[in-house]
């Protein structure tokens, strides 16, 4: 069959295109721009094009099917949710339909819905009005929408790979939100077979993977499959989260928004999920998934040190916490420690405590600096120089314009310690806990589509 896919150069639209290829299918490849060596139409939704001119060019293609892959997350400059999610494809699919093409496909999101909490934003609500609108033509159609799909080129999955190789990993709540995440290629499966199936079509389908999983268990996997250690959970009040979100809108990323964090907090798992159904077997689970196609973060966070590295910067760190330990201990008035309690607003027998304190803190601290860098003790040690210098900041102004930058050498102690936790290995014991997103079962007779299309 001779297909056209817009949005061919995607994340989905690049691997429908392998998919329909890889089955005997000739592709015609919808973009904004042409592809050297490849058999492009020139497909750009932010240019209004009338639903004639569309079966004309379909027509002088010969196109038989119709897959639209075409999506955004956030608007970029010069683009809306309305004319690429909406006016576009609705002109596309007309014209289809003038052009007598048997069959049209849509890829549209999960979560889409006739709800008041839907139609409030753009994103879903400018997917519904597309879905609607061909399910109003006379021709056979299906709308797809599935939950997550990570794999190659995937924007949002190379968002969630970056913020899972952070050393602290902010949660909205306690990411217990629930997704059901589906790999990329298996979406592509999917749509060939769809392409293929005999008989009228008219079906909105969800897909999703294997099993749901919580927000939080899919960034641990995004973090194993990067080979990183334990990272330290925070949750975060939803309310934060949102401002986060807002701030995010004004970087250059068109991923994370308002919205993207109102998507997950609505969950984002099928009802029924018919992607089994289409591909004959079960999906593949995201820990299998990810090791086929690792995932690609906007920024490595790896670091990666030498062993004898990683002994001097844990025997400098040691012997910092130790030192000033014992120096405080065994000479509280010969090394000033306790003047400088006094000045911090320690007094008398508060100022005892506090030394007590703080001499058993690093003595502890640099016990945890001897032993293999894990989260906590790593984000304890970072807190206790963040809180030292503050402190001395605030109640010692003085020392923050020393010629000697007494406050400011903490900073290189800090980037010291941040080193160490981001070059934490994955091979602990931890990791060889039960994989939470393994609960699906793995497919029983051919091998994962993942493995036969990469």
């Amino acid at each position: 069959m001779r297909v056209l896919v817009s949005g061919a150069t995607g994340c989905v639209g690049a691997a429908v295109v392998h998919a329909l290829r890889a089955r005997g299918h000739a592709v015609v490849e919808g973009s904004r721009r042409a592809v050297d060596g490849r058999h492009t139409m020139h497909v750009d939704y932010m240019q209004p094009r009338s639903p004639e001119r569309w079966a004309e060019a379909l027509r002088r293609e010969r196109i038989e099917a119709v897959v639209n892959c075409v999506g955004i997350l956030m608007p970029a400059k010069g683009q809306s949710f309305e004319r690429v999610h909406t006016e576009g494809p609705v002109e596309l699919f007309r014209g289809a339909a003038l052009a007598g093409v048997n069959r049209v496909l849509q890829v549209s999101a999960l979560g889409v819905a006739g709800d008041a909490e839907a139609l409030a934003m753009p994103y879903l609500r400018s997917k519904l009005m597309a879905d609607d609108a061909l399910a109003s033509l006379p021709v056979d159609w299906a709308v797809l929408r599935p939950s997550l799909v990570y794999g190659p080129r995937s924007q949002s999955g190379a968002l969630f790979a970056t913020l899972a190789s952070l050393p602290v990993i902010a949660l909205p709540g306690r990411g217990a939100q629930q997704v059901q995440p589906l790999h990329v290629y298996e979406l592509a499966e999917a749509v060939a077979r769809l392409i293929e199936q005999k008989g009228e079509m008219r079906a909105v389908q969800e897909l999703g993977g294997p099993a749901p999983l919580t927000y939080r268990d899919m960034l641990a996997a995004y973090r194993r499959a990067q080979g990183l250690g334990d990272a330290l959970w925070l949750p975060v009040p939803r309310s934060l989260m949102q401002l986060l979100a807002l701030a995010a809108e004004a970087l250059p990323q068109q991923v994370y928004c308002r919205d993207t964090l109102r998507l997950l907090e609505r969950g984002n798992t099928p009802a029924d999920n018919a992607l089994p159904r289409l591909l004959g077997r079960q999906p593949t689970t995201m820990a299998q998934g990810l090791k086929v196609t690792a995932p690609q973060p906007l920024v490595d966070l790896r670091v990666q040190l030498s062993p004898a590295a990683q002994w001097i910067a844990r025997l400098s760190l040691a012997f910092m916490w130790l030192y000033t330990a014992l120096i405080s201990a065994l000479l509280p008035h010969e090394s000033g420690v306790l003047a400088l309690m006094a000045r911090c607003g320690f007094e008398g027998p508060w100022g005892v405590a506090a030394l007590v304190f703080s001499c058993s803190l690093n003595t502890v601290l640099g016990v945890l600096a001897l032993r293999q860098p894990i989260p906590w003790g790593m984000a304890l040690q970072a807190v206790a120089v963040l809180g030292y210098t503050l402190t001395a900041a605030l109640n010692m102004p003085e020392l923050t314009l020393d010629h000697c930058g007494p406050l400011v050498k903490n900073l290189p102690v800090l980037a010291l310690i941040v080193l160490l936790w981001l070059s934490a290995p994955s091979a602990r014991a931890s990791e060889a806990r039960r994989d939470p997103t393994a609960r699906g079962s793995r497919p029983a007779a051919a091998p994962a589509p993942v493995a036969r299309l990469s």
